[in-house]
């Protein structure tokens, strides 16, 4: 797999939650808390019309974007080259010639406006560059990489999943001797990301169609007009993603969290309750469920929520890691050995476990440890899945 590096930028922001397993589940009845908030009633003043949702068609291009990314791969017949040279053209600044895409985390724009704009975040820049590499006559494709979680120690041990996407372009194929595993990356494909620091080949991964997309772009906007309070604009985002796919827990959880923020906990609670059985590994809407049955003074329910979230942090290789850089920090070195270790044991394909455990090594003087990690860590800088 080859990857583009081009721009190495802050972390593409995401609203997205987990949703590892996905069920099926009857879509709701014509009554009770959900079917309300679903109307827009409590929003709107009234049920919401197909006139009233937005419509934006994401892969749409100008014709100036079309002269563009003709002009920036005038001469090269490659597909690999062609794909490079599109994404150097709109990185590269407008002093040297580019269109000079800069990142913005928290917008949400469709590909057209982000070329207008010169902004883009990871879901509007791969907008962006399917639909000018589709132009091209590549094999583009929107491609969904599952981050792991983090934790972050300082602010009530926040649980974040965050989700990304990034543009697969796919090679022509050639005869292969050899299998590859399902849902990583292919080494005959380019992918194009902005935020490399984070991607890793053996991240699990899939190309998603445009329903899907467009599901994400809808979901994503609607959770940023809802924090620039743009309650009315919000719903009818929220609810054009659920139309487009009901399937995603993610979607669910973002939707109650809207309604919880205007103060409607029980619509609030019925969602979240119902993205549970879209997905009933989703620990985010658990986090959120927690932190709602705690505002409310039940107890008993939000340490249920709270107590299942706890099990599956405990035993995540990305939380002991985080466990890991606190005892490094405060050099008990002893201690994080021993949690990174149990790290690496649960997630061995993951670099960062290896540089930690190299920084650790070299304090406790095990310089023939340290130097077995750094053989690791260049071996997974140097592998090819």
């Amino acid at each position: 797999m080859k990857i583009l590096r081009f721009l190495l930028v802050s972390v593409c922001f995401s609203f997205w939650g987990c949703s590892s397993v996905v069920q099926k589940v009857p879509f709701l009845s014509e009554q009770g808390p959900v079917a309300k908030a679903l109307s827009g009633e409590l929003v709107l003043g009234r049920h919401f019309t197909a006139a009233d949702l937005p419509q934006h068609e994401l892969f749409d291009l100008t014709p100036e974007m079309k002269r563009f990314a003709t002009d920036v791969t005038t001469g090269i017949t490659a597909a690999d080259k062609k794909a490079e040279a599109l994404h150097q053209a709109l990185m590269t600044s407008v002093q040297l010639g580019g269109r000079g895409i800069t990142y913005s985390a928290y917008t949400t724009n469709t590909g057209i406006d982000a070329f207008e704009q010169r902004q883009a975040n990871c879901l509007s820049y791969t907008l962006l560059y399917v639909a000018m590499a589709r132009h091209l006559g590549l094999k583009a494709e929107v491609n969904e990489v599952m981050l792991p979680p983090t934790w972050d120690m300082r602010a009530g041990d926040t649980y974040l999943f965050m989700r990304h996407v990034n543009a697969k372009v796919f090679m022509p194929q050639t005869p292969r001797t050899w299998i590859r595993a399902v849902n990583t990356a292919d080494v005959s494909d380019i992918v194009v990301d902005l935020e490399m620091r984070r991607f890793r080949a053996h991240y699990k991964q899939n190309v998603i169609g445009k329903d899907l997309v467009a599901a994400q772009f809808y979901s994503n906007r609607g959770m940023e007009l809802a924090a620039e309070g743009d309650t009315r604009a919000a719903f009818l985002y929220l609810r054009k993603a659920l139309l487009m796919n009901d399937t995603q827990s993610y979607i669910w959880s973002n939707f109650g969290s809207f309604y919880r923020r205007l103060g409607f906990s029980g619509e609030a609670e019925a969602i979240y309750l119902h993205g549970l059985k879209v997905n009933p590994r989703d620990y985010t809407i658990m986090h959120n469920l927690a932190g709602l049955y705690k505002d409310a003074g039940n107890e008993a329910q939000y340490r249920y929520y709270q107590e299942r979230v706890r099990k599956h942090r405990n035993a995540n290789p990305y939380y002991i890691y985080r466990l890991a850089l606190e005892a490094t920090e405060q050099q008990d070195y002893k201690k994080a050995l021993s949690l990174i270790n149990k790290a690496i044991g649960k997630e061995k394909d993951e670099i960062r476990f290896y540089r930690l455990a190299v920084t650790i090594y070299d304090a406790l003087g095990d310089s023939e440890n340290a130097e077995h990690m750094r053989d690791k860590v260049y071996q997974l800088n140097t592998i090819r899945f």
